[in-house]
């Protein structure tokens, strides 16, 4: 999974099924040691490359593959590192999601900035405590609260509706909730931020963005569906029309991870699976027709 595309236009975005692969990053095609600033989706808050706030790639730690991004301070108050993935969403639905790490006793830290020139305007931002709580604090108030596991991979997922200007923001999965933001989606600001106690050591790792698919799309009148439950742990129960269909599943970034005729849809069927926790797409196709929903994986 690696970069295809930049948000500003660098190069052509990549159409999977229904849905638009706008950024996806492992860090595999950097050699350990690169500064991440060297790829032109990512920058430094002061635009000051290869210096003390940029970040390098790392193979002590990675999601898949060998490399992820290590963000870590050198004072509990916070910095030097201070690493912007750049994004510039203007309208439609956004998936923007990244894998996390957050080895126990460190904190982890992100804020999201509301322009593509960092410190203009500030969105919110998300603090991962030693306790494992997680707070979301925009303009000073608390707009959501959850938890996460130390010691262990966990996905931050961002669901961004910019006609609306609400973010659902979930963990592995499971929705901490959903707020509303001022009108920009600059960013993603990784800083190596204390709490003036503790410090910050966190990695990051398979960074997406992805144009979210609308939950039904193609001709309902000719090809509808619905299933239950969602979020779903091993199996759900779909109904609709036609009675044939393909069902097909796919994860996030476009992989198909199940494929299976369906014979019965118009009386309802069961549909068993073993999928990890995370967000997936559940497309029913006949011919030409096709319809996608969302469905969350939440064991």
């Amino acid at each position: 999974m690696k970069n295809f595309l930049l948000l500003a236009g660098l190069v052509s975005s990549v159409t999977v099924f229904s849905q638009d692969i706008l950024y996806a990053e492992g860090f595999e095609d950097f050699a350990v040691g690169d500064f991440v600033s060297s790829h032109p989706v990512w920058s430094t808050w002061a635009n000051a490359s290869e210096t003390e706030e940029d970040s390098q790639i790392t193979d002590e730690m990675a999601h898949e593959g060998s490399n992820s991004l290590k963000i870590y301070n050198t004072a509990a108050t916070g910095g030097p590192m201070d690493i912007m993935l750049i994004a510039g969403l203007d309208g439609d639905v956004y998936d923007v999601s990244f894998w996390m790490y957050i080895p126990s006793g460190y904190v982890g830290y992100y804020n999201v900035q509301e322009e593509q020139e960092p410190g203009v305007a500030w969105a919110f931002e998300s603090t991962f405590l030693t306790d494992g709580s997680i707070s979301v604090v925009q303009d000073g108030a608390v707009v959501a609260e959850g938890n996460y596991p130390s010691d262990t991979w966990f996905q931050v997922s961002h669901l961004v509706d910019m006609d609306s200007n609400n973010i659902t923001l979930s963990i592995d999965g499971s929705s901490i909730g959903s707020f509303l933001f001022d009108s920009g989606f600059g960013g993603v600001n990784f800083f190596a931020n204390g709490d003036n106690v503790t410090y910050s050591t966190y990695f990051i790792d398979d960074v997406v963005i992805a144009t979210a698919v609308p939950s039904t799309i193609a001709t309902p009148e000719s090809l509808s569906f619905n299933f239950g439950p969602n979020p779903a742990v091993n199996y759900i129960n779909i109904q609709g029309q036609p009675s044939e269909a393909v069902l097909k599943i796919h994860a996030l970034n476009g992989q198909l991870v199940l494929e299976q005729k369906i014979n019965s849809l118009d009386r309802g069927q069961r549909v068993d699976f073993n999928l990890d926790n995370g967000i997936y797409f559940v497309e029913i196709s006949n011919g030409n027709l096709r319809s996608t929903q969302r469905l969350v994986i939440q064991h």
